[in-house]
């Protein structure tokens, strides 16, 4: 008895001295706390929840000292409670950020991704989803292929047929779609248009669709998205997806690799959690539902990283320039091959003058470039990012307070300049709004149309 009250005050006195001293402690281990737990939470309470299974461990140990002492599977068993009861812990702590997603937006998340083995994640076809914009929802239609399309658009077949790739910036994410540029280009044009780009895809992605969509479409032109980052994100085998490991496709030494695993990170049932009471119950239901997708992934992680280590499975490369050169490559080979003309369109999504494309890209393959981010800045002879910002981005007006930005992606008015831009150098024409209309519009689309 007298060991457990000795053994129980020292507990309890490290237990006080890490709350009240937390915040000091805290500054020395502040670098510590941000590489090793990133977004499980603070170190201090993984500290504080260590102590306390300890604390069990040792009460358990002074009252079953013989069963420690007679049985390697009773030891093996108590101590292994602590890491598995910590790793829960860490499993609670990924989930609250989807608890309280499933809570404010439950109903207009999850009903437009779905998994795929190939891609990582892909559209669902004919789905609808709800894009939260200020104090207002972007709708977004997809479909029967997963494209991005207007309310009602019915492809009709037309020539000049166009197929953009990218990212969420080609995907027009926080405008309509009939304020995309994609759409804007394909008016101009006279023909139909394909919009196979999607909200975080990187460059491995972009070469998978082209390899899918340019053998069964042949379109005349491929707009091709090229931003530095997108290069970066083929290089990890993982997305960040609300805290969890989620396998996409991504670059080697010997080109694309497929995703190191069968996705399921799509499979978490934010929809059904939106009108249940928010309470401990609540909550023990859905890391109930969500913990298995999350063991999953911990666990598959972990064999991906033996098997990259005995070189089973290829490791990602650390050359973007390799990345680059391998993949615009492969999607000139196939417009090569089945007669599309090929477009590189440059962005940043901010303030930035002329990005410099890879020479084996520019020079090497004599591919047409188109330089919207210079065009965006030439437009005003926009001199700092502030005013490029305030021309180009998304604002609202809370009630009774200044404008405020709700996303940096490019507004109605960048997205017809760009468009503009690719008018101009597929065509060699120009079909540019005067600076007074093109303002005029801006003021009117500046939070964009009701939902």
């Amino acid at each position: 008895m007298k060991q457990n009250i000795k053994f129980t005050l020292y507990v309890f006195l490290i237990l006080v001295v890490l709350q009240f001293g937390q915040g000091a402690i805290l500054k020395v281990f502040t670098g510590i706390s941000q590489w090793f737990i990133g977004s499980f939470g603070s170190i201090m309470t993984y500290l504080k929840i260590f102590l306390i299974l300890f604390w069990i461990l040792g009460i358990t140990y002074n009252y079953w000292k013989k069963p420690f002492k007679q049985s390697v599977a009773f030891r093996v068993a108590v101590l292994l409670l602590i890491p598995l009861i910590m790793y829960g812990w860490s499993l609670r702590m990924q989930m609250l950020p989807m608890y309280n997603l499933a809570k404010e937006r439950g109903e207009k998340v999850g009903k437009v991704y779905v998994n795929d083995d190939q891609l990582g994640y892909k559209h669902l076809p004919h789905s609808t989803g709800y894009r939260q914009l200020g104090f207002r929802d972007i709708i977004i239609y997809h479909d029967e292929n997963g494209n991005r399309i207007p309310q009602g658009y019915k492809h009709n077949g037309r020539k000049p047929l166009v197929l953009y790739l990218g990212c969420s910036v080609s995907y027009g994410d926080a405008v309509f779609a009939d304020s995309t540029f994609a759409y804007y280009l394909a008016q101009k044009l006279g023909g139909d248009y394909v919009n196979a780009a999607t909200s975080g895809y990187g460059l491995s992605q972009m070469v998978l669709k082209a390899e899918e969509l340019i053998p069964k479409l042949k379109p005349d032109y491929v707009v091709t998205q090229y931003t530095t980052w997108l290069a970066h994100r083929s290089m990890s085998p993982y997305q960040n997806f609300l805290g969890g490991t989620f396998p996409i496709p991504y670059f080697s030494e010997n080109g694309v690799e497929r995703p190191a695993f069968s996705p399921k990170g799509l499979r978490i049932p934010l929809a059904d959690f939106k009108n249940t009471p928010r309470n401990g119950w609540d909550f023990t239901k859905f890391y109930g539902r969500v913990a298995p997708v999350l063991v999953y992934q911990d666990i598959m992680a972990g064999i991906t990283s033996l098997k990259m280590m005995v070189g089973i499975t290829p490791r990602p490369t650390k050359d973007a320039e390799k990345v680059e050169q391998i993949g615009y490559g492969r999607i000139a080979d196939l417009c090569d091959k089945y007669g599309a003309k090929m477009y590189v369109w440059t962005t940043g999504t901010g303030w930035s003058y002329e990005t410099k494309l890879p020479p084996a890209l520019v020079y090497d393959r004599k591919i047409p470039v188109i330089h919207a981010d210079t065009a965006l800045i030439k437009k005003y002879n926009i001199q700092d990012g502030d005013r490029y910002g305030r021309l180009y981005g998304h604002w609202y007006k809370p009630d009774g307070k200044d404008s405020v930005m709700a996303d940096g992606h490019p507004n109605p008015h960048a997205h017809q300049i760009i468009a503009d831009e690719m008018y101009r150098i597929i065509t060699g024409k120009s079909s540019a709004q005067t600076d007074s209309t093109a303002l005029a519009n801006l003021k009117v689309k500046t939070v964009n149309k009701d939902a």
